[in-house]
């Protein structure tokens, strides 16, 4: 595979199973929850995708000619961008669909990389908040 696959796989780890703890939330708390969670299901895959597409992108610009890398990256990110702009499209017309699901599911990928990175260096917060003696 390539260079980040390890890293993505764990990030899909992480989405799956958020995904199935907010299905069971939505199926506890939401008098209707199947457009929801089809809506989260749908959302969340063509993340999933599109977060692979970005890294196949990256492993392949890291390798090109600045200029060139520039180019290529650029036009990935509009395919990516109408992509995501197809999918909420989607789920807008979509009846079996939520709307909400769907960009939960569109930016569930973006909230764990932030959450798993901001949670991940204890000792960052330890020299924040526990005051050394003599200070």
């Amino acid at each position: 595979m390539g260079y980040t696959w390890d890293l993505q796989l764990k990030i899909f780890k992480y989405t799956i199973i958020i995904m199935i703890v907010l299905s069971i939330g939505f199926a506890i708390c939401i008098q209707n929850p199947l457009p929801m969670i089809l809506g989260l299901i749908f959302g969340t895959l063509i993340n999933m995708l599109n977060f692979r597409a970005l890294a196949l992108t990256l492993e392949r610009a890291v390798h090109m000619v600045p200029r060139q890398a520039q180019l290529y990256t650029s036009s990935r990110y509009f395919i990516r961008y109408i992509t995501s702009a197809v999918v909420i499209f989607v789920g807008i017309k979509a009846d079996y669909l939520n709307v909400i699901g769907v960009i939960i599911g569109l930016v569930m990928i973006k909230i764990i990389i932030l959450v798993t990175n901001l949670f991940n260096d204890i000792s960052f917060y330890k020299r924040i908040f526990i005051r050394k003696e003599g200070k």
